[in-house]
């Protein structure tokens, strides 16, 4: 695929993730069922996170050279939007409240997307 094409692809995708994480953490989902598994949201914190952080990292690397600032830019980005969701659940929401396991769980998913984006760079990016 073209360079160019690429980037607007990694942008759209981490902008349409982005705003579903957003969607999904402060609409209210009562009505929805849960699953009868203990901690199943922390996992799926961990899931959003993995791969909001990759795909930022994949547009984002088109932008950055430095791969340390572009490894440190992606964790800072994908923990303070985390942050940011927790504090508007907290403030903007009534049936949502803001949860530091959550915001553990978020940096810890975005922790794992970026090991996975080390572990393809330094594999197929060399």
């Amino acid at each position: 695929m073209e360079r160019n094409k690429k980037i607007v692809l990694f942008l759209a995708l981490a902008l349409f993730w982005t705003i579903a994480i957003t969607v999904a953490c402060l609409v209210d989902m009562s009505d929805v069922p849960a699953a009868n598994v203990e901690n199943i949201d922390k996992v799926a914190h961990l899931g959003f996170y993995a791969i909001f952080s990759i795909l930022w990292f994949l547009y984002l690397e088109n932008k950055i050279e430095s791969t340390p600032k572009l490894f440190l830019i992606v964790f800072m980005l994908s923990v303070i939007f985390g942050v940011f969701i927790e504090f508007c659940q907290s403030t903007f929401t009534d049936n949502r409240q803001a949860d530091v396991k959550d915001a553990v769980a978020n940096t810890i998913g975005a922790t794992i997307g970026l090991l996975l984006m080390a572990i393809y760079t330094k594999k197929f990016k060399k």
